[in-house]
């Protein structure tokens, strides 16, 4: 149930995200957001439902005695680098301050290296989620939308604010990481523990957050579809 409304409110956001702009003109980085949308629907409903589908239908016995019997994790922990990376570089490339790209741009590249040699150096990679790359990750995309806000706030943007689609993926993408990073690093001393009532909080908070965070992409693709001018 927790996984399905997640993935309802992904494909209403890369459908939307999609819409936009087949039908109206925009810059590349908001294309290369809606593909990465594309490709966020593609690895959660794929990998998130895949052990399910080798526990219970026959039809995917062949995948019976791999490591994706077992878990995800591998799938996400890879997932989670690009992911991050690509936030990183999406708020990046809407800052305008040159040092602060540069900045970011080293940030990007130490987190991508960071985040490699931990999954190779360590034995995260198959048992959990890697808690360095997702905690290191989480607070540069704080530190990217605030610099970001910052910058805007500054400036005469402040006056469309609410009608530029990197506010909406700013706010989605800050209020989620803000809510789900601590109670994930709560439930990373704690993962030995077996606690069904943290499980569930978990599982509440992470499907609220996500509903939050594509229901803001969805409406500012909404709202900022009124402001460009159609192909049509």
């Amino acid at each position: 149930m927790f996984l399905a409304s997640i993935n309802i409110v992904e494909l209403i956001a890369a459908i939307a995200g999609l819409i936009f702009i087949k039908k109206y003109r925009v810059d590349k980085i908001t294309r290369y957001f809606v593909y990465f949308l594309w490709l966020t629907v593609f690895v959660e409903v794929v990998f998130g439902w895949l052990p399910a589908c080798i526990h219970y239908f026959e039809s995917f016995s062949f995948f019976r005695g791999t490591f994706l019997e077992k878990s995800n994790y591998p799938i996400y922990n890879i997932f989670h680098i690009v992911s991050f990376a690509f936030y990183i570089f999406y708020f990046r490339s809407n800052i305008r301050n040159g040092k602060i790209i540069i900045y970011f741009n080293y940030l990007l590249i130490l987190y991508f290296i960071a985040s490699i040699l931990n999954l190779l150096f360590t034995d995260v990679f198959y048992l959990r989620i890697s808690s360095f790359n997702y905690i290191v990750g989480s607070i540069l995309i704080f530190l990217s939308t605030i610099f970001y806000f910052f910058e805007i706030f500054k400036s005469d943007k402040i006056l469309t604010f609410h009608k530029s689609i990197v506010s909406y993926v700013s706010i989605g993408a800050l209020i989620f990481h803000l809510s789900i990073t601590p109670i994930f690093i709560y439930g990373s001393y704690y993962s030995n523990s077996k606690d069904p009532e943290f499980v569930q909080i978990y599982r509440i908070i992470l499907t609220a957050a996500n509903i939050f965070m594509y229901t803001c992409y969805t409406i500012g693709f909404i709202v900022c579809s009124k402001k460009n001018k159609s192909y049509l």
